[in-house]
């Protein structure tokens, strides 16, 4: 490999056993690759992301009897389908949390980026789904130094309803990660918080690596789910199966968008 090529694979498997953060963003094994400003696949439509075809999420965090599934168990929000990712968390030590594999893009993409979340009945009004975004702050070839986390947690959820939350402008907590972080808890605990915009006037080359949501620990018996994750204009429909368009064998789907055939 040349001098100052990338060794995202490589370094993410190392970096998991010390950096509990990127708190499973860096858990999957292999390296996926996305083309040049977009940064989980091909741009506009819609992919359905089911147990079957998980598409890039494919890294995978519980700690204790933390859990995560795509059930029907609180449905999904209007044009979401029938099923979402359904979180738990019944113990305090307990974490949850699914995300894409090592997928690298601007960090930019999440100026346009939100999700759906739904707090369960007897979580604690701070305890809702989480998003997370796994940063390399400065770019280049990634070193442990460089790795942020950055945590959105919605703030007095509305228990038991769908709500949807805007990213662009939203204030993550900014956490540099460090053997046996756990952002989520960090943040619940008042870690420091800045807007995309923010991050990107002090560290104008970072990089968006993997994202995802879930739980984390200190929330004893929460629950919730989220669902139609969205990046850019590629929009994540978590889902027992895709539906399928007439005439088309079952497997991984992907809609195109607008003026797209």
């Amino acid at each position: 490999m040349p001098n100052g090529a990338r060794t995202r694979g490589r370094l993410g498997r190392a970096t998991t056993v010390t950096v509990a953060v990127t708190t499973a963003i860096l858990a999957a094994a292999g390296t996926a690759t996305a083309a040049p400003g977009d940064l989980f696949g091909p741009s506009g439509g819609t992919t359905y992301v089911t147990p079957d075809n998980p598409g890039p999420f494919n890294g995978t965090f519980e700690k204790g009897s933390g859990t995560r599934r795509v059930t029907e168990r609180y449905g999904a929000p209007e044009g979401g389908g029938t099923s979402s990712l359904e979180l738990n968390t019944p113990k305090s030590g307990d974490s949850a949390l699914y995300a894409t594999g090592e997928v690298e893009g601007p960090l930019e993409t999440f100026r346009d980026s939100s999700y759906w979340a739904l707090r369960g009945n007897g979580s604690s009004p701070d305890a809702a789904p989480a998003m997370n975004i796994a940063v390399d702050r400065n770019g280049g070839e990634i070193e442990p130094q460089d790795l942020v986390g950055l945590v959105f947690i919605p703030s007095s959820s509305p228990a038991g309803r769908w709500t949807r939350y805007d990213l662009g402008s939203a204030s993550f907590c900014f956490i540099r990660v460090s053997g046996g972080v756990d952002p989520y808890k960090e943040c619940r605990d008042g870690a420091p918080k800045r807007t995309i915009d923010d991050v990107l006037a002090e560290f104008p080359d970072a990089t968006a690596y993997a994202a995802g949501v879930g739980l984390g620990t200190g929330t004893p018996g929460a629950s919730g789910a989220a669902d139609l994750m969205r990046v850019g204009d590629r929009t994540y429909d978590f889902e027992r199966s895709a539906p399928r368009p007439e005439g088309r064998a079952s497997g991984p789907l992907t809609l195109p968008g607008p003026g797209r055939s």
